[in-house]
């Protein structure tokens, strides 16, 4: 069984985060893109402790609604 590894994570979804959530996106640092003509999607880096937080992360993504357009490991910690 291996220990719980700290990474890295880039999640994009498509539409904004109302501000009332952000504090239980895991520490996650959020921002909003947006292009002429596209969808407002918005990014969410940062590092989470295990894969239980990032579960936890798009849980609340899908409680409120928003799309998840892509979900990358970046390193790990």
């Amino acid at each position: 069984m291996h220990a719980p590894q700290m990474a890295n994570y880039r999640i994009i979804v498509e539409g904004t985060v109302d501000p009332t959530w952000i504090e239980c996106l895991g520490g996650l640092v959020v921002t909003e893109q947006r292009q002429a003509g596209q969808p407002t999607t918005t990014l969410l880096e940062g590092r989470l402790v295990d894969q239980s937080a990032l579960q936890g992360v798009i849980n609340t993504l899908f409680m409120i609604g928003l799309p998840l357009m892509s979900i990358e490991r970046r390193s790990v910690a």
